[in-house]
Parts: structure tokens; sequence; C-alpha cells
């Protein structure tokens, strides 16, 4: 039935499935897919005897053991297939175990051409490709960012830092942990949702597909996830929730960026706590500068070896600054990076709602915040993204 040269095949037990699938391939102009009826159990007795195709996607809806039926199928596939899982439970420990397994992806019933059509151009990027689109396995890194003061232009950075590090084909995740006032959404003119307060609200019931639902896309690589709750509403949230969500996001994303708000509650002091390294924002106002000594402080508290950036952010644009090198001298730490104030920038990004990495015009602002992302990705010109050991260690990865 399969040749070597079959791109894609699939074993799909029901019908709606198979010409949602059929109808996909078509629209990719994928040729030579094949599309039948059957499941793991026929997927297994196929590849017994022809060779692998590019892409399986095997349905698993009947399987009795499916996590055991996609190992099997694994090695029979002997690395040469990206695997494809589809079934009809919701389940967030049901597609890490299939994950675990060997599954690329696993997608729930109903699924809809958007949907396969996302998972299917992942699918068929080639493998050495994707190599370097990721990071390594278990070297998600996440990247807090926290202003010492409101204004200080933490939301800005926060956004730039994520564009650009998506740019580099990664899947990147902007976090923004102010439910009532965050703005990363409204930065780049997505519209935010209320999507996240129930996930974080909810820790038993959140999965990837909940997560994804949840989230803004501006671009293929780039998922924002924040709100814009009612200010008259008033909610705690545990850290429980917030730490599963960062775990789901730890198997599927290259960065996860936090933008981090002063108001220092559970969530915020979580994110510190267990950040692979923090940017603290700041300009360098006399108020700023005893605030960024207190979060300093507050840092060392919750983990004394966090690795942290002290960012001098629209350096030459406050009235009252203090110098540099007196600023450091009074916060008892070096000032890492200095981006100063670029006017022009600052309302074109506005303006566009594009981030200030994309309408930078200056080679200093341009240099500046090329080399702010380098630092907090973890890498220097021309190196590879690190893997995260904090991160890592916290997930058990």
């Amino acid at each position: 039935m399969t040749t070597p040269e079959t791109p894609l095949l699939a074993l799909i037990a029901d019908e709606k499935t198979r010409e949602t699938l059929r109808a996909t391939v078509r629209q990719m102009g994928v040729n030579g897919a094949l599309v039948g009826e059957g499941g793991a159990a026929a997927a297994r007795t196929l590849l017994a005897t022809t060779p692998a195709p590019g892409v399986l996607i095997v349905d698993v809806s009947n399987s009795k053991e499916p996590v055991q039926d996609i190992e099997e199928l694994v090695v029979l596939c002997q690395n040469v297939s990206t695997i494809l899982a589809v079934g009809q439970l919701n389940d967030v420990r049901l597609y890490r175990s299939l994950r675990d397994a060997g599954a690329d992806d696993y997608l729930v019933k109903p699924v809809t051409e958007e949907m396969l059509t996302e998972a299917l151009t992942a699918a068929m990027k080639p493998k050495a490709a994707a190599a370097v689109v990721q990071s390594e396995p278990g070297g998600t890194r996440c990247i807090a960012l926290i202003g010492a003061r409101g204004g200080t232009g933490t939301t800005a950075l926060a956004v730039s830092v994520a564009w650009e590090l998506a740019k580099g084909r990664r899947k990147v995740v902007l976090l923004d942990l102010d439910l009532h006032f965050g703005s990363t959404a409204i930065s780049l003119d997505i519209e935010p949702t209320r999507g996240l307060r129930e996930i974080l609200s909810q820790p038993d019931r959140i999965d990837k597909l909940l997560i994804d639902a949840a989230a803004g896309r501006p671009n293929e690589h780039l998922y924002i996830l924040s709100a814009e709750e009612p200010l008259e509403d008033s909610f705690e949230l545990s850290p429980e929730g917030l730490m599963t969500v960062m775990e789901i996001l730890a198997e599927t994303s290259a960065f996860v960026v936090v933008d981090v708000p002063r108001v220092l509650g559970p969530l915020s002091r979580q994110i510190l706590a267990t950040a692979d390294i923090i940017g603290l924002v700041t300009d360098l106002s006399l108020a700023a500068m005893r605030d960024t000594q207190r979060i300093i402080a507050l840092i060392k508290s919750l983990r004394g070896d966090a690795p942290t950036l002290v960012i001098a952010n629209r350096v030459g644009g406050v009235p009252g600054e203090i110098g540099a090198p007196d600023f450091a001298r009074a916060i008892g730490a070096k000032i890492d990076h200095i981006i100063r104030f670029d006017k022009v920038a600052a309302v074109a990004s506005a303006e566009s709602a594009k981030p200030l990495a994309e309408v930078a015009k200056t080679p200093q602002l341009q240099k500046s915040l090329h080399d702010l992302t380098n630092a907090l990705a973890g890498q220097t010109t021309g190196d590879k993204v690190k893997s995260s050991s904090l991160f890592k260690g916290l997930f058990g990865g």
C-alpha cells in the first residue's frame, strides 16, 4: 500500500475526520497522501511489511493501550516518520504520555482543517530543520521581566524580546501576569481574552489545547497569553495553576517570556523564584533607584542564586536622571544593559502596534535590543541557545 515516497499515511476510525483530513491535504497540495480506515492495530500490521511514510497519523480512539501502541509504532517507523496521534479523550496526562512515547503531537476530535493544517505544516518540516528551530529537549528557557517602577517600559521590552526570539523560528510564549491591566496583547493589536484567568484558576483542567485556545497569535511562532479582567472583579489565584501552565509550556515551547507585574502577589513571586533569568527594568530616577534596590533584595530572598540583569531603559528620557555609575554604586549592582530613549521609535511602536525591535531605525537602538535579547536568551552572538538547568530541574526534564 505504501512506498518510501509516501508523504503521509493516515488511518482514522471515523468518516468525518477522514473527510476533514482529505480536504486538508488537498488544500495543502500534499500529493500521494493516503487516508484510510483503521487505527493503531491496522498501522502496526501495515508497517510490519511496508516502508514508513513521511508522516503517520494514527487514530487511538479505540486503543485499549494507546501509549503502548504509539511506542510500538515508533519502533516500526525507526525514527523515519513524524507521528501524529488522534483521539477522543481530552486529557493532559494522556497528551504527555503520548509525547513521551514518541508521538510528535496529539489532536483531540473533532479536528478542524485549521488544526490539521497547523499540525501538518509542522510535521512536514524536515527533521534536521526542526532541530534548529527548537531548543534542546527539556531546554525551555523562562525569561522574567519586571519593572522597578511603573513607566519604565518593561512591557515594551518584553514584547520586543519575545518578538525577536520568535523570528528565530522557535515557539515563543509571551505570558502577561497582570490580569487587570496587562498590555502585551494590545501592544500588538491583539484582543485579550478571559481564558487565561479560567486556566490559572482550574489547574486540574489545564491542558495544551486549553492553553492554545486562550492564546493570541500575532505570527506563526509567537503565542500571547494575556487577559483584561473587569476592574470590579477581585480574585486570588494560587501558584498551582501557574506552575501547571509553565510545565505544559516547558514541553512545547523554546522560550517563555513573562511580563511580571509589580503587584507582587503569589504568581509574581513564584515566577521570580523559578525563572531561568530575570530582567529588572528601571529608569535612572531617584525613586527607581530605591525600588531597584528593594526588588534585588526580594529576588535574593526568594532565590539567592537567581541570574538577574539590571536593564536601564529609556535613558535620556527621564527628567532628573542620576548618572549610570552613581546609580550602579547606590544599588550595589552593575547595570548590565543601557537602552537609550528613542522618541521616534516609541511613537512608531505605539501607532503601528509593532514591537520596538521592528520599528527601531537607529543602529544604536537596534544593537541595544539585539544584545539584550541575546543575553536574556542565554546566548552571545552566533551561539546556540543554552539549555536551562533551573527550568528543566523544576519539572524533572
